[in-house]
């Protein structure tokens, strides 16, 4: 294992040399500007490069007029060189990465698998960043991410979750969903989604049993006891307004005033649903989904 710590940045556009290194740990160096980081992309035994705090604000991988700049300015650079070939972790936890571009852009490094994007204001759904499963979605190719693994059925679920979620909010305008969700198209043909907005006619009733969504509630209410989780098909249309009260029916809990959580898994903590208004699909909230009870403190 290797650990590398730089200072001032170098005037050379490349990095080159060091044919065996494999791990790079450059956190906590106070490195802001992302070219500083493509300086490394030619190292081709490169596979782990650690660059958790420091001030990073965006990434990219470099297009092809970066990847000529970079050619141009060392004879030695093979014709046939791309840049990151064998990164396949990638640490930025506790930057200051903010954009959507930034998440998308990772699906472009070769072999990249391995992702932490935690500590960020873009992954911090406390700041009105990306929740898990909408990293998970847009990240095509990651099987870990911070430091979780993702198993291929949460892979199916945040996927499926995310294209309801983009189609409750974006459906009615394509060119906003293409920009904006670049994996949308891809994903909702995959698994054969279809609009799941009731219909009129004859078929309205069918529409509206296709949007049934089994939930499972489990009460942890600390002045109630233990109760055992009970399931229920609701449809995708009820709001978390609506859910609290179906749970203070369902679970007996009339005097209490309750808070609802999103149990997700690989996630260390649930989501709080806060917004009372917001549909178990505008949430992006997915059959067999748990619902964590609690009461307000």
């Amino acid at each position: 294992m290797f650990f590398i710590f730089v200072g001032q940045p170098t005037s050379s556009s490349t990095v080159q040399g060091f044919d065996s290194l494999r791990l790079l740990n450059l956190e906590d160096n106070c490195l802001a500007e992302w070219d500083e980081i493509l300086k490394l992309s030619q190292l081709k035994s490169l596979e782990q490069l650690y660059l958790n705090k420091n001030k990073l604000t965006c990434i990219f991988y470099p297009d092809k007029n970066k990847i000529q700049e970079f050619l141009s300015n060392h004879e030695s650079c093979e014709e046939s060189y791309f840049p990151f070939q064998n990164l396949r972790c990638l640490l930025l936890g506790s930057n200051e990465i903010n954009d959507l571009a930034s998440i998308d852009s990772l699906n472009t490094f070769p072999k990249l698998i391995d992702i932490r994007f935690s500590d960020n204001p873009i992954a911090d759904p406390g700041r009105g960043g990306l929740p898990r499963f909408v990293l998970i979605a847009r990240l095509a190719k990651v099987e870990m991410l911070n430091g979780s693994e993702i198993s291929a059925r949460e892979r199916k679920e945040s996927e499926i979750r995310y294209v309801r979620l983009v189609m409750s909010k974006l459906l009615d305008n394509p060119e906003e969903i293409n920009c904006l969700h670049p994996r949308f198209v891809e994903l909702k043909n995959f698994y054969g989604i279809e609009d799941e907005r009731p219909s009129v006619g004859a078929a309205g009733p069918q529409k509206m049993a296709s949007g049934l969504l089994s939930i499972t509630l489990k009460c942890v209410a600390s002045s109630v006891g233990e109760k055992l989780p009970l399931t229920k098909k609701l449809p995708a249309t009820t709001t978390v307004g609506k859910l609290k009260a179906l749970c203070e029916s369902f679970l007996k809990l009339k005097s209490l005033k309750l808070k609802l959580f999103l149990q997700e898994e690989g996630s260390p903590l649930p989501m709080l649903l806060d917004d009372e208004m917001a549909t178990l699909m505008d949430m992006g909230i997915g059959n067999e989904s748990t619902i964590i009870v609690d009461e307000e403190s």
